[in-house]
């Protein structure tokens, strides 16, 4: 097939403002559009031509980008015909008053044009807009599974409606520039010189071109190691244990169990110390379930406690829980009741039975009708499973030229000035609820509080655009998120609320510790020391919470992470700490990093402990090691000199000041007859002072001769020293 081209097409996008045609031409209707997220339209219309002239009505503002985009194809061309020539005869310039006033381009065909035509181009439009929603798994479902909805919002600001369109809607961001083809243009030209120079160069600048295995119970152990595979518990050493409830567990909406007794001593109704966290954890289960208004507390005794008293003591076992449960801010009613040894958990008469029955079970008396499950009430509409079925407004999706297009499946008829929303895709993806805690200065509560985000990993070979994302889970709307670009394969975890029930605090501490000897030279050591910095994140979580944090820690700069827990998503300035929770268990997840260092530092100057820290850790060959050792040893001669002399010399100048003072009181009393027995007194403390500075002072001069043998020789020792660099 033969084609007659204005120009090369240029795809770019826009819904533009017309064209109205006039002229020979049956239909010349609007088939096909192209819209970029950059906001550029492409267009295509098909009419069928009679004669020779076509006049085409455009905005003035998008004549300059139809003249560079334009292509006009003839259609239906026989192996022996030749083409029309295609010109283009373009407004008078001032025609249009303003930048959206009509004006026209006439295109003359020759010879005349008698079979269908296309022309294409591209002109600025409404850039499109993609929206979408996330629906979560719901709790206990096997596979991690969530529907991912995307939509696109579009719209028509031309001036005539679309009918039965067929539009594409494509990713990417064609270049695209404003340009003024109309205006006459007079380049400025090189001056001619040194044309008889030689050859030269350029006299101007060249430019170049331009994220295992099914867990039912999302408890973070996987079904075919969990003991309890459909109910959420926490890991244990005990395989008949693993992933079972261990302290507290709701068993219905009407039960309350214990599952760790509390290990009253024999006889006594005390609740010891290392009992407190199961009442704790019991305390924050009873304040979650607010529907359960009223609890029998039950207590009980073991075999070798039963008699007449057995009654007695489990009813103070039951009242000793109560009240500490009411202290705890419980505030359900709490009814104590005695069993006596009257229903033991354990059968047998070992000590380990009789511990086990001294215990105290809570049941639940009253429920509150509003948390209650109501009859006839229909399950959530909004699941996965269910929104599944929705059928995609997508029919291919294609990569083109780094882009993606989605075809819209059906024609699209939109009124100008109107805008709709069209389903994109609709399809399962991996996905789960999880807590991200990730301080941002948008959201103040989150430097203590994670949020709850959306964790879905784009396994299809779709690109997604950003957009907003409204999530669901449970059956309702949780919240809404920001979607950045989401490539093939590429995970991301979208925050939507804010976990206030759960508080994580971090704290950092960088220590410094001394490694070797690098070199040393004229007296400069250089030396290695290895920065440490350790960080606790302290988490608390709250009673309903995810199985999964994903701690964002902000990498400090230079520094390694030393068996980072859980690492994924690594980037150079942060790394993912994903942590299994389990409700209302406290944890701490630690990081540690680590930095090597190399400064310069005068070795008369040194600390001479550190010194020797370094010189433990260095590989050095015996006779400089004995060397080395020697200006050490000096060093310390030197350290523990200055250390002497300090408290000399303070001591001296206290005895230069009480002689002082027993000078000036013996002139006080000189002339006084009866002060005879007193100034003599004075006069012997008075030499004792003079005899012990003396001393002091003979002792400073000692120190001060022994600090400048020992640096004279430290000095010596250095002259020669040299550690090269290892």
């Amino acid at each position: 097939m033969k084609h007659a081209f204005l120009a090369a097409l240029s795809l770019t996008l826009s819904a533009c403002a017309g064209p109205l045609a006039k002229g020979p031409s049956v239909d010349l209707r609007l088939r096909h559009v192209v819209l970029y997220q950059n906001g550029l339209g492409y267009f295509e219309r098909t009419g069928v031509m009679s004669g020779e002239r076509l006049t085409l009505r455009f905005r003035e503002r998008e004549v300059d980008d139809v003249l560079k985009s334009m292509v006009v194809v003839e259609q239906n061309l026989g192996p022996n015909e030749t083409p029309s020539t295609v010109s283009a005869l373009l407004p008078r310039s001032g025609q249009a008053s303003g930048p959206e006033e009509p004006t026209e381009i006439e295109l003359v065909f020759s010879p005349a044009a008698r079979r269908p035509v296309s022309i294409a181009y591209a002109v600025p439009t409404a850039a499109w807009k993609a929206t979408y929603r996330v629906i979560l798994p719901a709790k206990g479902q096997k596979e991690k599974r969530a529907l991912l909805q995307a939509w696109a919002l579009i719209s028509n600001i031309g001036d005539e409606d679309w009918s039965e369109v067929d539009v594409t809607l494509a990713t990417g961001a064609p270049l695209s520039y404003v340009s003024n083809l109309r205006a006459p243009a007079m380049l400025d030209r090189p001056e001619l010189k040194g044309v008889y120079d030689g050859e030269g160069g350029a006299l101007a600048p060249v430019l170049a071109e331009r994220s295992p295995g099914p867990d039912i119970d999302r408890d973070g152990v996987l079904d075919h190691e969990d003991a309890c595979p459909r109910e959420p518990g926490s890991a244990s050493p005990q395989p008949d244990r693993h992933g079972c409830p261990h302290v507290v567990r709701v068993a219905s909406s009407s039960e309350v169990q214990i599952l760790t007794a509390v290990p009253f001593e024999k006889g006594s109704d005390v609740i010891p110390t290392r009992a407190r966290p199961l009442i704790e954890e019991l305390a924050r289960t009873l304040k979650s379930v607010p529907h359960l208004r009223a609890f029998e507390v039950e207590g009980h005794a073991s075999s070798d406690e039963a008699g007449a008293g057995a009654a007695d003591l489990a009813a103070r076992r039951a009242a000793a829980v109560r009240a500490a449960l009411l202290q705890l801010g419980v505030t359900a009613e709490l009814v104590t009741r005695s069993r006596g040894a009257e229903v033991p958990l354990v059968a047998g008469d070992t000590e380990e039975a009789r511990q086990r029955n001294r215990r105290v079970v809570l049941r639940a008396l009253d429920v509150g009708q509003a948390q209650a499950p109501s009859r006839g009430r229909e399950a959530p509409a909004i699941t996965p499973e269910a929104m599944e079925k929705v059928p995609e407004g997508a029919a291919s999706v294609d990569a083109v030229a780094g882009a993606f297009r989605y075809a819209i499946a059906n024609p699209v008829t939109l009124p100008k000035k109107s805008s709709a929303l069209i389903t994109l895709i609709n399809r399962p993806v991996a996905g789960a609820d999880v807590l991200l805690f990730r301080p941002d200065p948008a959201a103040p509560a989150s430097a203590t509080h994670p949020f709850r985000a959306a964790q879905i990993e784009n396994r299809s070979a779709l690109g997604l655009q950003p957009g907003s994302v409204s999530i669901f889970s449970g059956g309702t709307f949780v919240g809404e998120g920001v979607l950045t670009r989401l490539l093939p394969g590429e995970s991301a975890t979208i925050p939507y609320a804010i976990d206030s029930s759960t508080e994580v605090r971090a704290t950092s501490m960088t220590t410094d510790v001394p490694v070797r000897f690098v070199s040393l030279l004229r007296g400069a050591l250089r030396v290695e020391d290895r920065y440490r910095r350790v960080t606790v994140y302290d988490v608390r979580p709250g009673r309903d919470v995810p199985e999964t944090l994903l701690i964002r820690h902000a990498r400090a700069t230079g520094f390694e992470p030393q068996g980072l827990p859980g690492c994924t998503d690594a980037t150079p300035d942060a790394c993912l700490v994903e942590k299994k929770l389990a409700p209302g268990a406290p944890q701490k997840v630690v990081v540690e990093e680590t930095r090597l260092s190399q400064r310069e530092i005068p070795l008369v100057q040194a600390d001479s402990e550190r010194l020797s820290l370094y010189l433990k850790g260095s590989s050095l060959p015996a006779e400089l090691r004995a060397r080395l050792d020697r200006a050490l040893a000096l060093r310390r001669a030197l350290d523990a000199a200055n250390d002497e002399l300090d408290p000399l010399r303070r001591r001296r100048a206290e005895l230069i000041d009480r002689a002082a003072e027993l000078r000036e009181s013996l002139r006080t009393i000189e002339r006084t007859p009866q002060a005879g027995k007193l100034r003599q007194t004075m006069l012997d403390r008075l030499a004792e002072v003079a005899r012990q500075s003396e001393e002091i002072g003979a002792k400073i001069t000692q120190r001060i001769e022994d600090v400048a043998m020992a640096r004279a020789e430290l000095d010596d020792t250095l002259r020669d020293l040299v550690i090269e660099g290892r």
